[in-house]
């Protein structure tokens, strides 16, 4: 309790300003709570570079990366990063061993300002292009690392393996044993699987399952054996779902299942599908027939991806209508979301995480009218305007959403994030500002506005042992790239930079994407000026002296 009120406290007025640079752009990766037992951090610090140049990401870094996507199942993380099309210039002796060539196109470095990049005629940002790549950290247990093996330790590495896509990496997707990575051709999606498949999460395999007479047996087993077996896929694997053809437009994983929502183009119309794979249990996959849904439920799993039966209707092509919008997982829950903000939900809902009361499971999707204008109106919340869904998050029995007036509410299994527990309706989550984005671990919730982070709930043990009820501040500071700092240290070179105009101004920052573990919180943030580059890339001339030596 100690360390809690003396480290996330909750700020005082004049605590609230966030202490950053004036002059800082860039990405930046920060990380909460405790990486591999390395250090444990109670306010957000730098993701190392070491880290990732310790498992071979030395030379992409120095060519330039640009993080695109990131995602946190309950003990892994997934960061994927793309190679800049034009490799930042040349600085330290360390490019001269390891050139990086960027397949289909000539390794020939062009000369450049150190620590820009550099961009196409008319000032325009260069595209990002393959090769992509994804960076995992955590427990890799069941191989959900995708390194080519399990292990007991907690360890980090560079996924192995074919991630080939046109457009890169366009979702990670971190689940409870098992990962998901997702590449875009121009118009169609890859899906590269690798982790835990026993109860067919992954949907990697159309193998029968037991035929013994209890119903409950749901193992795989090798041929002529009895003893049932582990099936751990410990490189990616390329899944085909629905004939090929189609984009991976929303991607979810739960501790044991998967949504994907799959779109494509047919006759000037957009046609989309939602399908699941995994365990069912609580209905969660959403297959079930009418009739079918008593213990045990039928089916239990399903080991291959198949189409969740939602009345979906075709829109125009550039059209909203009446599209899903994004797919979300809970624990054993399943939601999909409607440009209309409409919900359709099915899976587990005995804390009545579903919006649609307390059950012990909807084996079949239930469609709930937009809920925000019912709750506006019960806590006497007046709007202008209509109020919507702007982001739908799920934890393990709770869901979040956070609406076009940036507030944010819960509903479910809260009782960490208050002292009651909550019942089966929308409540608000008060001592916010207006939020931007909201993210979900298993047992707890991340709001970001701005330069502002605040974390509730069943946090990380190394940040606190017991529950944060309340939203509360979490400081950071935004980094400085290693040439910043050089330059702090360098006053003539800074000088003469500023005399030749390119200084840096500061940015509103922003932050892109987040990874919640139950160990850990890794955001990416954004700062707001200048190329979408790592800051960590960004480094000191190799060839320039200091104010010392001159």
């Amino acid at each position: 309790m100690t360390i809690r009120r003396r480290l996330l406290s909750a700020p005082s007025s004049a605590q609230r300003l966030l202490s950053t640079s004036a002059h800082t752009r860039y990405q930046h990766v920060l990380y909460l709570g405790d990486v591999l037992g390395y250090r444990a951090e109670q306010r957000f610090a730098p993701f190392p570079r070491a880290w990732v140049d310790a498992v071979g990401g030395a030379a992409d870094v120095d060519h330039g990366v640009r993080w695109r996507c990131a995602a946190g199942g309950p003990n892994h993380a997934l960061l994927a990063y793309t190679l800049l099309d034009v490799p930042l210039a040349v600085r330290s002796a360390r490019r001269v061993s390891e050139d990086v060539v960027i397949p289909g196109k000539v390794g020939v470095e062009e000369e450049g300002q150190e620590g820009e990049v550099l961009e196409e005629a008319g000032g325009r940002k260069a595209a990002s292009s393959w090769p992509s790549k994804v960076y995992s950290i955590g427990r890799n247990t069941h191989a959900q690392l995708g390194l080519g093996f399990a292990s007991q330790e907690a360890t980090r590495g560079m996924v192995t393996g074919d991630l080939s896509g046109s457009c890169g990496v366009s979702a990670v997707v971190a689940g409870g044993t098992f990962s998901i990575v997702i590449t875009q051709e121009a118009t169609t999606s890859n899906i590269s699987v690798f982790g835990n498949d026993t109860l067919g999460q992954i949907g990697s395999s159309a193998a029968e399952t037991s035929t013994t007479l209890d119903p409950y047996d749901v193992s795989t087993r090798l041929a002529g054996s009895d003893a049932p077996q582990l099936r751990l896929l410990p490189l990616p694997k390329r899944v085909e779902v629905g004939g090929g053809g189609w984009t991976v437009k929303s991607s979810a994983a739960g501790v044991d299942h998967t949504l994907l929502l799959l779109e494509r183009e047919i006759n000037g119309y957009a046609v989309q599908r939602v399908v699941s794979a995994g365990l069912n249990a609580d209905g969660q996959l959403g297959v079930t027939p009418s009739g079918s849904a008593s213990v045990p439920i039928s089916p239990l799993l399903s080991r291959a991806f198949q189409s969740v039966p939602l009345a979906l209707t075709p829109t125009p092509s550039g059209t909203a209508g009446d599209k899903i919008v994004s797919v979300v997982c809970g624990a054993d829950t399943s939601y999909a979301l409607t440009a209309a903000s409409d919900v359709w939900v099915w899976g587990n809902s005995e804390y009545g995480q579903t919006l649609c009361g307390t059950h012990d499971r909807l084996a079949a999707p239930q469609r709930i009218a937009n809920p925000l204008p019912a709750a506006y109106a019960a806590h006497s919340i007046h709007t202008p305007t209509v109020p919507r869904i702007k982001t739908l998050v799920g934890g393990g029995a709770f869901a979040g959403i956070l609406d076009t007036q940036g507030r944010v509410w819960d509903v479910g299994h809260t009782a960490p994030f208050a002292e009651s527990a909550h019942d089966d309706t929308l409540r608000p989550v008060t001592g916010l500002p207006s939020v931007e984005r909201l993210f979900a671990g298993l047992e707890y919730l991340v709001a970001t506005c701005a330069d502002e982070v605040y974390v509730w709930g069943v946090l990380p043990r190394s940040v606190s042992r017991t529950p944060v009820h309340r939203p509360t501040r979490v400081h950071l500071n935004v980094p400085r790239t290693p040439r910043q700092v050089w330059l702090d240290q360098n006053l003539r070179a800074k000088r003469k930079q500023r005399e030749e105009g390119d200084g840096e101004k500061g940015g509103r920052v922003s932050v892109q994407a987040a990874a919640c573990t139950r160990d850990h919180v890794l955001l990416v943030l954004d700062d707001g000026v200048g190329p979408d580059v790592w800051a960590e890339c960004v480094q000191p001339p190799a060839d320039k002296g200091t104010d010392i030596t001159l």
